[in-house]
């Protein structure tokens, strides 16, 4: 599912989580957790908002009143050296109750 900039604005007091992740290393975009489900951040067209910075990101994120966020790393390694990659977690790093 897929939440717009609008939306997201109504509807803030229900986000319990927001992921920011990246896309190789180059683009960012956010997953909202609510309750039990997970919307895309998307722009006015329906496709997924990708900002250049976790900055950008954070800055979007605190004009919609989200202080709720985490940069969600999913590392390559053990893809990259043949190993199971289940159950090894995302390093997760706390990017704005802290501000």
């Amino acid at each position: 599912m897929r939440i717009s900039l609008e939306q997201l604005r109504e509807q803030r007091a229900l986000v319990t989580r927001t992921d920011i992740r990246s896309i190789e290393g180059k683009h960012y975009m956010a997953v909202i957790h609510m309750g039990d489900s997970q919307r895309i951040l998307s722009n006015h067209q329906d496709e997924t908002l990708m900002l250049p910075s976790v900055a950008a990101m954070n800055e979007l994120l605190d004009e919609q009143g989200i202080t709720n966020r985490m940069l969600v790393h999913d590392s390559p390694y053990n893809e990259m050296i043949g190993l199971d990659e289940v159950g090894v977690d995302p390093l997760r790093i706390a990017t704005g109750e802290h501000r």
